[in-house]
């Protein structure tokens, strides 16, 4: 496989790990305030995740120019933050908030395309 289409599917591994921690973060919030031992293990699983983004995303660059990696990965992150946010948590999806992740991800994909 190509090296860069390698790297552009190891940013989409680091945004799914990344889009996970965050999910797993706001679960934890939901189950009250301080450091309970149920707590701490949504918060300790959200370590994971991003664990395993932040090795995703070590391979993604090795593989791609960096300028490229981080806009992708963080363009395919909020995309799925939002649709997971709407379908998970019943989060709203107004125009706005869509039309705003597609001009991000809109301007990843620009920046992504060879000079």
């Amino acid at each position: 496989m190509n090296p860069v289409y390698t790297g552009y599917l190891w940013c989409a591994l680091a945004a799914v790990a990344s889009t996970a921690a965050t999910f797993l973060i706001k679960m934890s919030s939901l189950n009250g305030s301080g450091l309970s031992l149920v707590r701490l293990l949504w918060l300790g699983s959200a370590g994971g995740a991003y664990a395993l983004g932040f090795v995703c995303y070590a391979i993604a660059l090795e593989k791609l120019q960096m300028s490229l990696a981080y806009p992708v990965m963080t363009a395919v992150t909020m995309l799925l933050v939002m649709l997971l946010g709407n379908i998970a948590l019943q989060e709203t999806l107004t125009l706005s908030r869509v039309a705003g992740v597609v001009l991000i991800t809109a301007g990843a994909f620009v920046l992504a395309r060879p000079a």
